[in-house]
């Protein structure tokens, strides 16, 4: 539901007349009962699958060469340890998946209420609702000596009583809430926040039908395994967003839209070296050409 199709919604609701909403009323149900949205079937949510744009494997290769001798122990004597340092393979390029989804929650819902009014000194009774509603005094906390004092000086010399009040019981709520959250998480289901970061400054992409249809420079560019599955990442944004009202009656709009579900595949050069009979691996992000761990 778009957003001008939910202000509609409201309006409609609050442009009711009391016997619509009367049968608003009697139409309501429970939380469970009242669902709407495809955030409670998450196999029929479509996934978007987007490709990040990597640099040139030169450009990557250019990087490592840089940093290799890095693995393999303190900075001293760089420029010796570089020549001594072995390319074990050719650079591979992997793609790492990453979820992103979006969604919100939307909720109608009765609830019961009293109300209560207060009311001018000079009315003996309200009525409403073809009701007689008696005035109350109202009711105080245990008072100070000198608040005591001063209630007296109140009702003798400024003629003034105690303030009054009637109450409406029985009140029928419309209420509504809102929440709406975002997920994003890698292809074992743990947060990134440096992902995150970084899809804060929209790097290109471009969409994937399939991805073997994906080719680049690189031979041995291949996809790291997605062990965390689409329903569980619209698991994680339900328990994000879909919480019921503390107080409620009966549920009109019990709504869980999921409006975006995209798996990001985030291009990383790996580099292998050996020195000495030790071999290390590098990695290069893709886009940014930092050095990852």
């Amino acid at each position: 539901m778009s957003e001008d199709e939910r202000l509609a919604k409201i309006k409609d609701l609050l442009d009711s007349t009391v016997a619509e909403f009367e049968s608003i009323f009697e139409s309501a149900g429970g939380f469970d009962q009242s669902r709407v949205g495809n955030g409670w079937t998450p196999s029929s949510i479509p996934v978007q699958t987007y490709a990040l744009d990597p640099m040139p494997v030169s450009e990557a290769a250019k990087i490592a060469e840089s940093r290799k001798a890095r693995l393999f122990g303190p900075i001293g004597f760089l420029r010796f340890r570089s020549r001594r340092i072995e390319t074990i393979a050719d650079a591979a390029l992997v793609f790492f998946p990453f979820w992103r989804a979006k969604g919100y929650h939307e909720c109608f819902y009765f609830r019961g209420r009293t109300y209560r009014a207060s009311a001018p000194e000079d009315v003996v009774a309200v009525q409403v609702g073809e009701r007689i509603r008696p005035l109350t005094s109202e009711a105080k906390a245990r008072r100070s000596i000198l608040e005591r004092i001063i209630r007296v000086i109140r009702r003798i010399l400024l003629a003034r009583p105690e303030p009054r009040y009637f109450t409406i019981d029985g009140a029928t709520e419309l209420a509504y809430q809102f929440r709406e959250a975002s997920v994003l998480v890698n292809g074992e289901g743990r947060a990134d926040l440096s992902m995150e970061y970084f899809l804060e400054k929209k790097p290109p992409m471009r969409r994937m039908e399939k991805s073997e249809e994906v080719t680049y420079e690189t031979p041995n560019a291949k996809f790291a395994p997605l062990n965390f599955t689409a329903d569980q990442v619209v698991a994680l944004l339900h328990g994000k967003v879909v919480q019921p009202p503390a107080v409620f009656s009966k549920i009109l709009t019990n709504r869980f839209e999921v409006t975006e579900l995209d798996l990001l595949e985030l291009p990383v050069y790996l580099f292998r070296y050996r020195y000495l009979g030790r071999e290390r691996e590098l990695r290069i992000h893709g886009v940014t050409g930092e050095s990852l761990r």
